[in-house]
């Protein structure tokens, strides 16, 4: 695989760099303290970010901030997701702040210490599986004052998902179902209500998706979910309030 989607990694990361005050220097970006590097590794096909700090005008080791697994079946839109992951982990290297509406910062959703699953972390869990959607969070949360999360799932998540159900290749489907799994037997009751709701949102309309999630369950042999799944389908078909929460058409 070249490096064909360079540009587009970096690209997420452009205004960072800029505001930070990096320059480009040959394969790398340079301000007063810091260089850093984006590359792509052939081998263990794997783009990666390095870091190294600058003392006295010399640049020291450059060492992994961090990596991204991306392969033949990815897009330049993946591309996009590493360069969104990349910025955010360079911002906290750098300790920038992300400033939004009124000046306050939005925190990321974060897991339940109790190993339950609500929809905070199921929201985290999504962000985790479409990192690209972090800064719509972020822009929901600074707008709103609140996670309205139907209206979020709806307008951000479900396109995702219709993607993914596809476009998406079998290690992408897997991946995702690893996660709905966790959520069906974890999450409380709002949470699984949320997880099929989703699902059914997707689908709507969408003959494709639907048999992408149906083979998804079958092929993993969960009928309660599948069930689930089936039932609230049809439910979903005579709830306008719903359909127009979760912005079907």
């Amino acid at each position: 695989m070249d490096n064909r989607y360079y540009n587009s990694v970096v690209k997420e990361m452009q205004s960072l760099l800029d505001s930070q005050g990096f320059k480009a220097d040959g394969d790398a970006f340079i301000n007063e303290n810091y260089a850093v590097k984006v590359e792509y590794n052939e081998t263990k096909q794997m783009y990666i970010l390095n870091m190294a700090e600058i003392n006295e005008g010399e640049i020291g080791e450059y060492a992994v901030l961090s990596s991204w697994l991306f392969d033949d079946s990815q897009t330049e839109r993946d591309a996009q997701s590493v360069g969104i992951d990349f910025t955010s982990d360079l911002r906290k290297k750098l300790g920038v702040k992300v400033q939004h509406v009124g000046g306050v910062e939005v925190e990321l959703p974060t897991a339940s210490k109790t190993g339950a699953m609500t929809i905070t972390g199921f929201a985290k869990k999504m962000l985790d599986v479409y990192p690209a959607l972090k800064d719509s969070y972020k822009e929901h949360i600074a707008q709103f004052g609140n996670f309205l999360y139907l209206d979020f799932f709806g307008k951000f998540l479900v396109p995702n998902l219709k993607e993914t159900f596809t476009k998406g290749t079998k290690k992408q489907v897997s991946k995702l179902y690893d996660v709905f799994e966790d959520a069906y037997v974890k999450g409380d009751k709002d949470t699984v209500n949320v997880l099929v709701a989703v699902l059914a949102a997707a689908a709507y309309n969408d003959t494709a998706v639907d048999e992408g999630i149906v083979n998804m369950l079958t092929v993993n042999e969960n009928s309660h979910f599948l069930t689930a799944y089936n039932s609230f389908k049809g439910a979903l078909k005579g709830n306008a309030k719903l359909l127009k929460a979760l912005n079907c058409k």
